[in-house]
């Protein structure tokens, strides 16, 4: 029964991290989208210390074309978390 526990636990631990390590956002990343399709018209500084779930969740319904935004956006998942990392940042 032990043996068992500790073969949930390890799986459980394993399943959270391969998880965790795919919804991190890199700003790195977000950084150079930015800069080919949001610099035009925003500045970094207008989100600094904004909520970026939030922010990703802003993003998503722009591509989703559920918001409106000056041009159309065509960016995954992790694009949006990307961006939004980065805005929110203040591009630091």
């Amino acid at each position: 029964m032990k043996i068992n526990s500790l073969l949930v636990l390890a799986a459980t631990t394993i399943g959270l991290a391969g998880y965790g390590s795919a919804a991190f956002a890199d700003a790195a990343a977000g950084k150079k989208i930015f800069d080919d399709v949001c610099a035009e018209c925003h500045e970094t500084a207008d989100f600094e210390g904004e909520d970026a779930a939030a922010q990703t969740a802003t993003i998503k319904k722009i591509v989703a074309k559920q918001a409106k935004h000056k041009k159309a956006l065509t960016l995954t998942d992790q694009q949006a978390a990307d961006v939004a990392a980065y805005m929110v940042s203040g591009g630091k």
